[in-house]
Order: C-alpha cells, then sequence, then structure tokens
C-alpha cells in the first residue's frame, strides 16, 4: 500500500480533489477533520486550549471559538506555534497510528489530506505527496467567495503558509487548478495512472 499526502494552500481546490479521491473509492484521511474534532465541545485540545488561551476562547458549547483563535494566531506567530503544540502534533502522531492500523489492509493507496503538511514538516512521513495549487489571485477570489472573510485576513493566511513554489519544487507530483472542476478531475486521473492506480 502506498501513502500520499495531498496538500495545498488555502484556496487551492485541495477539498475537491480529495472529494473526487473519495468518489474513486479510495480512504481519505482528513487532518482538518481530525483537529476540528479535539476542538469541538468535549475534544482532547480543549484542556490544552483553556489551560494556554483562556477562556475567551471558548465558546458557550464548550468548543474552540474558531474567529477569535484565527485572529490572534495570524497576527501572533508565537501563539500560533503554542497552538499547534496542543493540537497539530497530536493529529500527526494519531495519523502515523491509523498508518500501522491500515498496512495491512488490501488498499492499493491511503491518501491524508494535510493542508499543513510542509509547515509541520511531515512531508517526509509519506511515500508521496501530491501539491495542489493555483495562482494566487484565483485562490484569494475562491476563499472570498465560499467564506466571506475579511481580503486581509485571506492575505494573513496565504502569507503564514509555505510559498506555492517552493510547495512546487518539494512536491512529488503537482495538480494544478486554475481551470474548472472538469479540468481539475482530468489532472486527478492523470495522476492516478501516473502512480498506477487508476
Amino acid at each position: 500500500m502506498i501513502t500520499i499526502a495531498v496538500t495545498g494552500g488555502i484556496g487551492s481546490g485541495k477539498t475537491e480533489v480529495t472529494n473526487y479521491l473519495i468518489t474513486k473509492g479510495f480512504t481519505v484521511v482528513d487532518a482538518d477533520k481530525m483537529s476540528r474534532e479535539m476542538t469541538s465541545a468535549g475534544g482532547k485540545a480543549i484542556p490544552y486550549i483553556l489551560e494556554n488561551f483562556g477562556q475567551a476562547f471558548i465558546l458557550e458549547d464548550g468548543s474552540l471559538n474558531r474567529a477569535a483563535m484565527r485572529d490572534l494566531v495570524f497576527k501572533h506567530p508565537d501563539k500560533k506555534k503554542l497552538l499547534e503544540e496542543g493540537t497539530t502534533k497530536v493529529v500527526l502522531e494519531d495519523i502515523e497510528a491509523i498508518k500501522e492500523e491500515r498496512a495491512a489492509s488490501d488498499d492499493k493507496a491511503l491518501f491524508f489530506d494535510i493542508p499543513l503538511l510542509f509547515e509541520t514538516g511531515s512531508e517526509d512521513d509519506y511515500d508521496a505527496v501530491w501539491v495542489v495549487t493555483a495562482d494566487y489571485e484565483v485562490r484569494k477570489s475562491r476563499v472570498m467567495a465560499r467564506d466571506g472573510i475579511d481580503p486581509s485576513i485571506i492575505d494573513l493566511i496565504m502569507d503564514s503558509q509555505e510559498g506555492e513554489e517552493n510547495k512546487a519544487q518539494l512536491a512529488d507530483y503537482v495538480i494544478y487548478n486554475n481551470g474548472t472542476i472538469e479540468e481539475l478531475r482530468e489532472s486527478v486521473d492523470t495522476a492516478l495512472k501516473s502512480y498506477e492506480l487508476l
């Protein structure tokens, strides 16, 4: 079984790629979903957040106040690092456990959706890395349309992530996504064929 990490900056279309992989019958482990579960009410990261950031970052329902935390960490890199200590590192450990559990399965490939792959330095933990990328303005307009986030916050988020050119250079395979969803799916099919998975 081959393990493939799929990554890409915000607005790159990475989720479209992983959703398409699921429709093709592949298993995709979603690191963001794992992180959200960890920071939901009763999640295992909530005590850490309370201790290190305070009640102001916890909503009434007991879950992480994502908007407040996002504003904080993208303006204060030291706070971002502190958050990652109690969330990202734990997710990476859980991912390794999933790999071990699935090692004996008859899956040809196991995909991992990891937005901050290079930022966490975990790219060498996989047999291959696929990077989904698109031009800066294309990505920014997608995020604005999708999330309604203030453009200046989008710039901060995008600037905090590993540069697209660096990601492309570090990748084993690059999927460019400046066009339509149909074109993107064709690119994914080409990637799968190149790994003899289709």
